[in-house]
């Protein structure tokens, strides 16, 4: 896992020129939208971190980041229960997820 905390992670719509600053906005705003969640979190408002969660799922869908998409649904469907520890656990998982996408957004050309 810690080799995995230290890749980069890249968009898989990369190339796409018409989605180029789309996916810069996008990759700017995952700290303060994960600060968002984990506010959510934090006040057991479990209804808006899994309406938020589920957006930031479509929104990772769309600018090529599977990977964080089904972490954030993961995360939205554990609210909709409220397993805690699965939040817990999911929130940690898109921090480090984010992480890696911001590193490879600042390592592209």
């Amino acid at each position: 896992m810690d080799d995995d905390r230290r890749r980069p992670t890249y968009s898989t719509l990369a190339d796409s020129q018409d989605l180029e600053e789309s996916i810069h906005e996008f990759v700017v705003s995952l700290a303060e939208q994960v600060d968002l969640l984990q506010d959510d979190e934090l006040i057991a408002d479990f209804e808006a971190l899994e309406e938020r969660a589920s957006v930031l799922s479509s929104h990772a869908e769309s600018m090529g980041y599977p990977q964080f998409a089904r972490a954030a649904l993961k995360l939205s469907e554990a609210c909709s229960e409220e397993f805690k520890d699965a939040i817990q656990k999911g929130l940690l998982e898109l921090t480090e997820l984010a992480r890696s996408i911001r590193l490879g957004h600042r390592g592209a050309s």
